[in-house]
């Protein structure tokens, strides 16, 4: 930990004095950041993360965890700006923001177990050279398209290349290349690159609609991939490990998103719908490698609406998704809808889209994410893949300080047909899974303390459905999860 606190004081020291050189030709540097102090509390759940995470009849679990972030933002002109975040990591993980107390492996009186790593590092700068507002932005940023239902890379960011145009004060054109995955850099069989063209037109100040278009390619690699070791496990079953590239002939994936935002007499509405299309193309002779073994066809979509009302002093919410599920594993249709909502992290690093405990901690209905960017594919973080829910919630602010919201969630899977056919074939006999994932209810208070300070609690019920137990021969066991904590800005 030292180097790393020497490498952002000698960081801090240098912009120190940076400020003050260039403050006669107008910079404007500002030095920012957050603490996120959280206590967590789990119960009737297998673990916070890694696969198959199941609601289960066990002990009760918590813990305490802090994030940093440190922010330098630099607008060097009008028209140039730069930014840097960097945030703690536990233990190095690239994909964790924290750092659990405790977890420092040198007893106590010791540093914590964090490393500081870049969260965000891009420049931007924007002109009219063109004859219309044009910009270009390059390096780490968080990636998100539409109402996020596809592609949202928010948490850690992505490595882009974004450049946009503005032919008229309503309409924004945007396009950019996104590296999904680099492996070797002096080999390209084992790249996922992404390539985005999207466009949004504003009707009028409050209502806004959009299309945009993902294409995710690679010559050689399905980061899903695995491969039979040639071992087994304890039970005699095989052990599988990813697959090294090159292993699938080419991927070209696609996903076309429709959405809309904004509000008509006094109702607030967002509503999207992705299709999904585009082919892998396995490799004539597989080897070992256990998945892909065949050609597969993209044929996913997705809708999702929501809806909102003020009837003071209360906001009133609805909602509707619907993610595409497969209706048969034996197939070369991939019929379930892919998602790219970043890598299968653990529930705390993950953001929350609808559900605290659903999507965030536990297995979701999810059977073939093939596209994601884990081994194997997703099991959480999967977004509405083979998932269907229904919303009711409000909002309310009691006193200016104080806000309350609380959430109820009808919860399906939209297909069982697939996961049924793997059961059956490894049982012997027809397995019949139910579609009903369960129910949650879903709360979220916070008080304001003081300027910048707030104080928080998150809290979440999550009873299952036959789904579970027929699937993955569970018992029905409500699952409870709390969260609170500090957060300071600034």
């Amino acid at each position: 930990m030292r180097k790393y606190f020497a490498v952002l004081l000698g960081v801090l020291l240098i912009l120190s004095f940076a400020v003050t050189a260039f403050a006669e030709d107008k910079t404007d540097i500002t030095i920012g950041g957050k603490i996120l102090i959280r206590g967590w509390y789990w119960n009737n759940v297998s673990g916070a993360s890694g696969s198959n995470v199941l609601p289960v009849d066990g002990e009760s679990a918590a813990a305490y965890s802090t994030n940093v972030n440190l922010t330098v933002d630099a607008k060097v002109a009008d028209n140039i700006r730069g930014l840097v975040e960097l945030e703690t990591a536990s233990a190095g993980s690239k994909n964790s923001g924290l750092f659990y107390w405790g977890d420092k492996g040198y007893g106590y009186d010791s540093k914590a177990n964090a490393d500081i790593l870049i969260r965000q590092a891009w420049i931007q700068y924007t002109g009219a050279g063109l004859g219309m507002p044009a910009g270009i932005k390059i390096g780490h940023m968080p990636i998100s398209i539409g109402e996020k239902q596809f592609l949202n890379n928010e948490r850690f960011g992505d490595d882009a290349i974004l450049v946009w145009i503005d032919p008229t004060k309503e309409l924004h054109i945007a396009a950019g290349t996104v590296k999904l995955n680099e492996g070797n850099v002096f080999s390209h069989t084992d790249d996922l690159d992404g390539y985005v063209l999207l466009a949004t037109y504003a009707l009028d100040k409050d209502n806004t609609i959009g299309a945009n278009w993902v294409w995710a390619h690679s010559d050689g690699n399905c980061p899903s991939s695995l491969t039979d070791s040639g071992d087994t496990d304890d039970d005699g079953n095989p052990i599988l490990v990813p697959s090294a590239s090159p292993n699938i002939d080419k991927l070209n994936f696609h996903n076309v998103g429709l959405h809309a935002n904004g509000k008509v007499a006094g109702i607030t509405y967002a509503a999207e719908a992705d299709f999904q299309f585009g082919k892998l193309e396995a490799l004539k002779d597989p080897g070992d490698i256990v998945f892909p073994t065949s050609d597969l066809k993209a044929k996913g979509w997705a809708v999702m609406a929501k809806l909102g009302y003020q009837l003071d002093p209360v906001n009133l919410r609805a909602a509707f998704a619907m993610g595409s599920g497969d209706d048969d594993a034996t197939d070369k249709d991939c019929k379930e809808f892919q998602t790219l909502q970043g890598p299968d992290y653990g529930a705390t690093a993950r953001l929350v889209h609808y559900t605290q405990i659903y999507e965030r901690t536990v297995r979701t209905a999810a059977a073939f994410a093939a596209l994601t960017t884990k081994p194997g594919g997703n099991t959480t973080n999967t977004g509405i893949a083979n998932t269907t829910y229904y919303n009711l919630g409000f909002d309310v602010n009691p006193m200016k300080e104080l806000s309350i919201s609380l959430d109820g969630f009808l919860l399906r899977a939209t297909e069982t047909g697939a996961i049924e056919d793997i059961l059956s074939e490894a049982a012997g006999e027809k397995v019949s899974v139910s579609k009903s994932l369960g129910w949650e209810l879903d709360t979220k208070i916070s008080y304001k303390l003081g300027k910048n300070l707030t104080y928080f609690i998150e809290a979440g019920i999550f009873k299952p459905g036959n789904f579970y137990e027929d699937a993955f021969g569970t018992e029905d066991k409500t699952v409870t999860q709390a969260v609170h904590g500090l957060s300071l800005t600034f």
